[in-house]
C-alpha cells in the first residue's frame, strides 16, 4: 500500500480551503477543495464541513485506517 500525507492549504483570497494528497515523492494531488462560509465564527455550515474534512482526511489516510483498523 502506498503512504502518502496531506497538506491543508487555505487561500484566503478565494476564501477556499484545499487538501492535498502528497506521495513519499512530493507529488501534490488535489484530494478536496471547499468553499468557506461567508458567515463569521463557529457555525452549522463550518461544523459540517469540519465534520467532512476530518471524515475525508481519515479515510484517505492508510496509516490511520491501519491504527484504527477501519
Amino acid at each position: 500500500m502506498s503512504e502518502h500525507s496531506h497538506l491543508v492549504y487555505v487561500d484566503e483570497g478565494l476564501r477556499k480551503l484545499f487538501v492535498y494528497r502528497v506521495s513519499a515523492e512530493g507529488k501534490k494531488t488535489l484530494l478536496t477543495d471547499v468553499a468557506l462560509p461567508s458567515k463569521q465564527g463557529w457555525s452549522v455550515d463550518l461544523e459540517r464541513i469540519a465534520k467532512q474534512l476530518g471524515e475525508n482526511l481519515l479515510m484517505d489516510s492508510p496509516a490511520a485506517r491501519r491504527l484504527l483498523e477501519i
